[in-house]
């Protein structure tokens, strides 16, 4: 059970890659063309965020949860290339990058970087584990159904959630639905959750967002002494 365990996170992870606070309904709210349009204009001007994040995933045929706090740093380098580092710590640390095609898990115990080569699934990826990112509303529409569920607090933010259903068939069978806050302030994720078949989900959540923070390239480095293993 505990190896069955371990491999639906696995999976989890892979899949949302390759591929909460408590909510309160707000008074106000924002059509979904207004949201587009702000998402827009803020696409224009981002090349980079950080944030501290923690990320529940929940394994439905278990009923089992598990928690990761950590911090997350994301940098566009063109149009359509974004990198991202995310560290979690505690007791079982471990650090997630996404760089180009490759995906790379580096687990400090072991001072070890497992790389997974996605592939295809890059593009995918990247519109996936940062979705809301810097991701122009008109991008959202063309990938997702779209559905405006109103104005939110999360996490002591005004935002507005949107659902997200995707068009592409080959996505839905992994992915059945993101439920999607983007921040007022930040125009920028608040909160994600990826529900995908099976009861299985993956919520993520974000705090003290900063907008194209200096951020070098090194800071998205993984320790270079670590040892690599090719995974696939």
């Amino acid at each position: 059970m505990a190896r069955r365990s371990l491999s639906a996170r696995l999976s989890l992870t892979i899949c949302v890659v390759a591929l909460c606070g408590c909510a309160t309904t707000t008074g106000w709210a924002q059509s979904t063309a207004e949201i587009f349009s702000r998402l827009d204009q803020a696409a224009q001007s981002f090349i980079g965020a950080t944030a501290g994040i923690r990320v529940t995933t929940h394994t439905g045929i278990i009923d089992e949860d598990e928690t990761q706090v950590g911090t997350v740093a994301v940098k566009r380098y063109s149009l359509n290339e974004m990198q991202f580092l995310i560290n979690f710590t505690g007791q079982d640390a471990q650090a997630i990058a996404l760089r180009g095609r490759t995906l790379q898990i580096y687990y400090p115990k072991l001072n070890t970087v497992r790389e997974y080569d996605i592939g295809k699934y890059k593009d995918l990826a990247q519109k996936l584990i940062l979705l809301g990112f810097g991701m122009p509303g008109r991008e959202l529409a063309a990938n997702y159904e779209v559905s405006n569920l109103g104005g939110e607090r999360v996490q002591s933010q005004d935002s507005i959630h949107l659902q997200l259903t995707p068009k592409a068939p080959d996505v839905l069978k992994q992915l059945s639905r993101v439920d999607l806050w983007i921040s007022l302030k930040t125009n920028c994720p608040v909160q994600q959750k990826f529900y995908m078949p099976g009861g299985d989900f993956r919520r993520a959540t974000y705090s003290d967002v900063k907008i194209n923070p200096p951020l070098p390239a090194s800071a998205l480095d993984l320790p270079k002494a670590a040892k690599r293993e090719r995974m696939n």
